[in-house]
């Protein structure tokens, strides 16, 4: 796997996507001799969100099994993502609809 430094990332950006694109193989970057980035091609990365979700449904399909549901507000809030957001979002979207 290549290791780059973030000055030879920032000068020569464009080459290091192209070969990423081109090889599909990762870069590490590195920052003061310390690994702090690797720049992946999208095939790559969609496989990792395809895993997590993957992961993510069977740790919800346990805790439902196991009885520890969580309302979703909850499980937004533990995310960060404030529930009246997605409320005022759906109410649009189905207003939307409608119409």
């Amino acid at each position: 796997m290549e290791r780059i430094t973030l000055r030879e990332f920032r000068d020569g950006a464009g080459r290091v996507l192209e070969g990423v694109e081109r090889t599909g193989d990762p870069v590490i970057i590195t920052k003061y001799e310390r690994p702090v980035a690797v720049l992946i091609g999208i095939d790559e990365w969609e496989e990792i969100e395809a895993l997590r979700d993957r992961r993510d449904s069977a740790v919800i399909e346990r805790s439902r099994t196991e009885g520890q549901f969580v309302p979703l507000s909850a499980a937004l809030e533990s995310l960060g993502v404030d529930p009246r957001e997605v409320e005022a979002l759906l109410a649009e979207r189905t207003n939307g609809a409608a119409a």
